[in-house]
């Protein structure tokens, strides 16, 4: 987030969503940190670089998608 609020001075959405987010982050970067066991040590570390890459571009358009979705899905406030 961008300002740093109180959880007092939010409502439950935005309290949903921090701790979505957060949770997400830890499961991110939990896989980041996996190593795969078949792999040589060689690899690995050009193979999490080339998963983390896709992972992040895949995640960023996943998002975007779900945005869309939920502003096409959003009754206008005025």
């Amino acid at each position: 987030m961008s300002a740093a609020l109180h959880l007092t001075d939010v409502g439950p959405l935005e309290r949903a969503a921090h701790r979505i987010g957060t949770a997400l982050l830890r499961w991110s970067e939990s896989r980041a940190a996996r190593v795969d066991s078949t792999s040589g040590p060689v690899t690995t570390s050009d193979r999490t670089t080339a998963r983390l890459v896709f992972e992040q571009r895949t995640a960023l358009e996943a998002r975007h998608r779900h945005w869309d979705e939920l502003a096409a899905a959003t009754p206008r406030v005025r």
